[in-house]
Parts: structure tokens; C-alpha cells; sequence
């Protein structure tokens, strides 16, 4: 089957052979119905044929009986053979008028039974006739000469003859209708069978049509995963490189900040000493600005240092990440006021930079995510390594997390999730099974030092 020229035209009319199907369906019942109807009234026909030959043959036997009672009581004179001679007169009197009635939309045959009729009753009349004749005279010598005479048999011959043409002609018709019947039965199923396979045709082409769209809305379905996974990775990597932008920024304005504005601060100190030594600043007045320089110098020399430190932990880069999560877990928890309980490793990790600023940064979002939002009053951080994989732990025992399922939009939580995502990690972060919300970032081993193999 040829490829359409637009991908919409399956979908379109996948129902044009649907359709036409359920209307030769529709078509095939009336038809089938139609031809029902003929083979009912053919059976109709044959049925009132056969009762019209019944009654036929009833008739010639009701004569034969009444003309055999007529002869047995001529050759005997015994008045019991009148019995079924009146018997069969009653008959007779009831089935011509019955056929006269079911002839009678039939003008040929209802002369031929008028005629038959007209026969019967000439019949009739000569065996009365003979009868009372007997019945008056009293001899059978009389009755000998009736029997011996063919004063009957022209007419009995001609009711017989007439009769016979008539169930002949009848079933003529019998046989005509089972014909009938029989071809309309055949054409029935050939029509049936037709009407199957069309349907089957129809249904064997939609099924190609719909196949045809799933199997399109398949490959659109698989290009567009391609698509999403190849975007994915793209912004991965963006992601990836503006992490590794940001902390190289991070870093040079550490350095900045450490070298040109630590130098400055260090400068105006030693400047102040020399200044202490050569004037007098022993005046109440001048003591008391001269040590609101001092502390505003050293304030300002610990906030440097802390920013510096919050850009680009200087024990990360000197001592590694045990040391700095030790540290920026004691220094988070203890200006919050919550108990810390630390399980970290004895000695240190050998990790790649990128690693280890990842995992560092992820444990100072959740440490602040904590003194925010969690009204906890004890936090527990565990970093444990073993050969399989590398694993941060960090739990509090706060308000829990509303609902039960941390907002997927957060900023914080999808940079986390990211972050770990870009070096090969997870990050998940759910409620505690005490209390609380527990976060835990797991790093295969593997990752860990192949990439620290390559640094």
C-alpha cells in the first residue's frame, strides 16, 4: 500500500472504510431481511399448495367412497353401506365449497373446480337417483342392471381427470416454489458470504491504516524522545558548564577579594598601629572612636573572610571535602543553635574538583534549607564510603516536609538534583521514617575515581 502524501490522511480517514463497512453491514441486513421475507412466503405458498392438494385428494377419495357405499348397497340392498354414502356426501358438501374459497384469487383454477364442481354433482344426482330407484322398486334385479350399466363412471371419470390436472398443476407450482426457495436460500448465502468478506477486506484495510498511524505516531513518539533526551543532555551540560563558570567565578573573586581587599584591610591596620604609636590616642574621646576603627576593621576583615569563604571554601581546596562539610556543618549548626551529630570518614577523600565542589555545595544548600524551613533543633550529617559507592547523609528532625513530596519547582532542590545528575550522581530528599526530612546524595565509586583518575 502506497505511503500517503501528508501524515494526516490516516487518521483522517481510518473511518472511511469503518464506515463503510458498518453500511454494508446496514445494506446486507435489509437484503438478507428482503430475501427472508421471499423464502417466508415461498414457504407460505408451498404450505397453502400442499393443503389445496390435501383437500384435492380428499375430495376424489370422499367421491370414491361415496360412490363405492352406492355400490355396495346396490349389490347388497344393505342400508349400513348408506352410512359412509352419507358420509362421504357430507364431505363432499364441505371440501368443494372449502376449495372454491382458497381458489378464489385464482380465476383459471376456480373454473377448472367449478367444472369439477358441476361433475360432483352430476355424480351425486345419479347416485341418488340410483338409490331411491332401488329403494322404490325393491329388487335387485334392478339393481344389478344399475351396477352393470356405466351410467357413473363417465362422470366419476371426469372428476377424476379434473381433479388430477388440477394437483398436477399444483405440483407443478409445489416444485417451482421449492426451486425457488432453494435458489433464494443460494443467493442468501452468496450474498451473506460477499457481505463477510467485503467486512473482512474493509476491517484487514483499516487495520493496515491503523497500524500504519500507530506505527507513524511511533516513530514521531521515538523522534521526539531522541529530541527530548538530546536537549536533556544539552542543557546537562549547560547546566554542567555553568556550574563549573560560576565556581570558576566564585574562585577568581575569592582570590580578588582575598588578595586586593585583604591587602587593603592589612594595609590600613598596619597603618592604624603606626598611627598608635606616633599620636596620642589615650583621650577618652578619641579612644572610644579610635576602638570603634578597630572593631569595625576586624569586622570588616571576618566578613572577608567569611565571604571568601562562602565563595570558595579555602578548606576544600587545602584540606579536601571531609574537612569542609565538618566545617560548614559545625558553622551552620552552631550559629543556628542546633546540636550536630557528624560521622565522617578518618581520612580524607581523593576527589575529582568538580566532585567534591558539587557534594560540598549540595550539603550547604540542604544545611540552609534546614535553618529556613525546618524549625529543627538537631541536624545529623554522615558522609560514609564504601567500594560500591560514596553516600551523604543529612537529616534533621523538624517540621517534615509539607504533604509529604517536596515542591518540584523549587530552584534549590532542582539544582541539587541537577548538580548530582551532572556528575553521575542522585540526589533525593524525603521525609525521615522518625521525623523530620532526610536528604541523600549517593555517587558510584566507580564515577568517583574515574573522574578523579582524570584530574
Amino acid at each position: 500500500m502506497a505511503e500517503f502524501a501528508f501524515p494526516g490522511f490516516n487518521r483522517r480517514y481510518v473511518l472511511v472504510p469503518m464506515l463503510a463497512a458498518i453500511a454494508f453491514v446496514v445494506a446486507s441486513y435489509f437484503v438478507i431481511e428482503q430475501r427472508r421475507t421471499e423464502v417466508m412466503q415461498t414457504s407460505i405458498e408451498i404450505r397453502q399448495t400442499q393443503e389445496r392438494m390435501r383437500l384435492l385428494a380428499e375430495l376424489v377419495y370422499a367421491a370414491a367412497d361415496a360412490e363405492s357405499a352406492q355400490r355396495g348397497f346396490l349389490l347388497t340392498l344393505d342400508r349400513d353401506y348408506l352410512v359412509p354414502y352419507e358420509q362421504a356426501k357430507a364431505r363432499l358438501a364441505i371440501l368443494v365449497p372449502e376449495l372454491m374459497r382458497l381458489y378464489a384469487r385464482n380465476a383459471g383454477e376456480l373454473s377448472h373446480i367449478q367444472r369439477a364442481k358441476a361433475f360432483i354433482d352430476h355424480k351425486v344426482t345419479e347416485m341418488q337417483t340410483t338409490i331411491e330407484l332401488v329403494e322404490t322398486t325393491g329388487g335387485t334385479g334392478i339393481s344389478m342392471k344399475v351396477v352393470r350399466t356405466d351410467i357413473g363412471l363417465h362422470w366419476m371419470q371426469s372428476v377424476r381427470d379434473e381433479i388430477e390436472s388440477m394437483r398436477n398443476r399444483e405440483r407443478g407450482r409445489v416444485y417451482a416454489g421449492i426451486e425457488s426457495w432453494e435458489k433464494q436460500h443460494l443467493i442468501g448465502r452468496y450474498i451473506s458470504g460477499a457481505v463477510a468478506a467485503l467486512i473482512v477486506i474493509l476491517l484487514l484495510f483499516t487495520g493496515t491504516l491503523v497500524t500504519r498511524d500507530i506505527e507513524r505516531r511511533n516513530l514521531a513518539a521515538r523522534r521526539l524522545d531522541l529530541l527530548v533526551e538530546e536537549r536533556t543532555t544539552e542543557l546537562s551540560a549547560l547546566s554542567e558548564h555553568l556550574h563549573r563558570v560560576t565556581e570558576l567565578e566564585k574562585s577568581r573573586l575569592a582570590r580578588e577579594l582575598h588578595d586586593e581587599l585583604g591587602g587593603l584591610l592589612v594595609a590600613i591596620k598596619m597603618d592604624l598601629a603606626q598611627l598608635a604609636r606616633k599620636l596620642d590616642v589615650t583621650p577618652p574621646d578619641i579612644q572610644v572612636r579610635w576602638q570603634r576603627i578597630q572593631s569595625a576593621l576586624s569586622a570588616g576583615v571576618a566578613l572577608k573572610r567569611r565571604v571568601i569563604e562562602e565563595l570558595r571554601p579555602t578548606l576544600l581546596d587545602n584540606m579536601g571535602l571531609v574537612a569542609a562539610i565538618r566545617w560548614q556543618a559545625e558553622e551552620t549548626c552552631t550559629n543556628a543553635g542546633i546540636a550536630l551529630r557528624a560521622t565522617f570518614p578518618d581520612e580524607e577523600l581523593k576527589l575529582d574538583t568538580n566532585v567534591a565542589i558539587a557534594l560540598f555545595r549540595v550539603a550547604q544548600e540542604t544545611l540552609t534549607n534546614i535553618i529556613k524551613h525546618a524549625r529543627a533543633t538537631e541536624v545529623a550529617v554522615a558522609l560514609k564510603v564504601s567500594p560500591v559507592e560514596l553516600m551523604l547523609t543529612i537529616q534533621d528532625n523538624g517540621i517534615g516536609i509539607q504533604g509529604g513530596t517536596p515542591r518540584a519547582s523549587g530552584h534549590g532542590l532542582l539544582g541539587m538534583k541537577h548538580r548530582m545528575q551532572s556528575i553521575g550522581g542522585s540526589f533525593y530528599i524525603g521525609p525521615a521514617s522518625s521525623q523530620g526530612t532526610i536528604a541523600v546524595v549517593r555517587l558510584p565509586m566507580q564515577i568517583a575515581n574515574a573522574m578523579a583518575s582524570l584530574n
